[in-house]
């Protein structure tokens, strides 16, 4: 699992820190009477400081050895020992310094701080969680961290605990929602997650998404009838609701009652205030739909128009695959068009557009179309295979076997479309009148085949 994420302070703050704690401490040593072994101390102490920050790790700790030598019982120096071991990744003896750091001087924020992040660098989770506690007084803001190391440590009670205290102090957040869903999850306890979202409905009835909530946990868990009764909640305690549709459409869907779910996805998909997202998935769920119920498809068309400008590549795009499916194919490359213009870089799209050009005989389009996105991705074999096809379809010949050969070298355990190449080239080399070289590639698909 990825580190900890450290909410509070960057590591690297904390380091620059260290330097400023070493300079307070310093000072307080200025003070201190002139005598030889002062003045030897300083100057180690100086130039294990000048060493550190020309990061020559190794030359710092040297000094800070003999200033050791010379007063055993300063803090800074141990805790600086630390700092530059941690910074050469000897982590054994970073925390024994660290420790001793703390030994010397229990109530210094910084030590403590410091120890905490060298075990979240080893992933020491238990460790790092006993480092962390007595930072919380003083700054409540890592108890975000502490709810992550729980999380790591599995565990997802004590995680839980932590957000619950969070919540309560703080208020809900999106985030934190979603680290207790992950969490939720990973226990596999959905008893817990359906206690804690009708709690929340309970206390704020007015939120609709907390009616959602519950009808999609619910649901999730196979249990039809809660998550309908809590719909039915909903509408009752919000009748002019849009978003009570977004759930009600499905249960109508499943209850047959094919009138009702047109009704709700009608006043989903023309909504001012349900989320474009939520759109997508209401018109997602009729076109599978129609695919078996293709009468209702009138239905669904007349709401085309009616999602949400915002989100026109995620909306497209569903369309796309649907007209796809429906094998209605000048009305896929149409949607898969639009979605392109929002999406320039998703190459499921780009791809689908090449075959459909091929698909519709459109040629000189798949060709102008290819020749631009192997710009883009020049390793996709995919995009010289519609290449050299269509160009093969317009006899030009040179420039087909000129990019499908090329298309070959960036094949990668894929012989089905090594077996389409090479069919490809054996129909070029043979227009061209090399029948030789045709013939070699077609013992090559051949041989494909055969072993597959």
């Amino acid at each position: 699992m990825n580190k900890v994420q450290h909410g509070f302070v960057a590591l690297s703050l904390l380091i620059s820190s260290f330097g400023t704690q070493a300079q307070v401490e310093t000072d307080s040593l200025l003070s201190a009477s002139n005598n030889s072994t002062h003045v030897k101390f300083q100057n180690y102490f100086f130039e294990a400081l000048k060493q550190k920050a020309l990061e020559n790790y190794s030359k710092a700790i040297d000094a800070l050895v003999l200033c050791k030598s010379l007063n055993p019982t300063e803090s800074v120096v141990y805790h600086e020992l630390g700092t530059n071991y941690f910074k050469l990744k000897q982590f054994e003896n970073s925390e024994f310094n660290f420790q001793k750091a703390i030994a010397l001087d229990e109530g210094n924020f910084w030590y403590k701080e410091s120890l905490y992040h060298l075990y979240i660098e080893q992933n020491r989770f238990e460790d790092a969680i006993l480092a962390l506690k007595p930072l919380l007084t003083q700054h409540p803001d890592y108890k975000q961290d502490l709810v992550n190391l729980y999380l790591e440590a599995g565990r997802y009670d004590d995680a839980l605990d932590v957000l619950d205290d969070l919540d309560k102090t703080l208020g809900i957040k999106a985030s934190r929602d979603k680290i207790r869903n992950q969490l939720y999850d990973l226990s596999g306890d959905e008893n817990k997650r359906i206690h804690h979202l009708k709690k929340r409905l309970e206390e704020t009835p007015e939120d609709a998404t907390n009616f959602l909530n519950l009808i999609y946990a619910y649901s999730n868990l196979d249990q039809k009838k809660e998550a309908f009764e809590t719909a039915e909640a909903f509408l009752e305690q919000h009748p002019k609701s849009h978003l009570v549709h977004v759930a009600l459409h499905k249960f109508y869907l499943d209850a047959q009652d094919y009138e009702k779910a047109i009704t709700s996805m009608k006043i989903v998909t023309t909504s001012t205030v349900v989320l474009p997202s939520l759109k997508v998935k209401v018109l997602n769920d009729f076109m599978n739909f129609i695919t078996e119920f293709p009468e209702y498809e009138s239905a669904l068309l007349e709401v085309t128009n009616s999602v949400s400008e915002n989100t026109p590549s995620r909306s497209d795009l569903e369309w796309g695959d649907y007209y796809y499916n429906q094998k209605a194919y000048l009305k896929a490359i149409s949607s898969y068009v639009k979605a392109l213009e929002f999406d320039p870089d998703n190459f499921t799209i780009i791809k689908n557009l090449a075959l459909l050009y091929l698909e519709t005989n459109q040629f000189e389009t798949a060709v102008l179309f290819t020749n631009n996105q192997m710009e883009l991705y020049p390793s996709q074999p995919l995009l010289y295979l519609v290449n050299g096809t269509a160009n093969r379809q317009l006899n030009n010949l040179d420039l087909a076997i000129e990019n499908l050969s090329m298309g070959l070298d960036y094949i990668y355990d894929n012989k089905k479309l090594q077996h389409d190449f090479y069919k490809q080239l054996s129909t070029a080399f043979r227009l061209k009148g090399n029948i030789e070289a045709a013939q070699t590639f077609t013992n090559k698909a051949m041989a494909l085949e055969n072993n597959q």
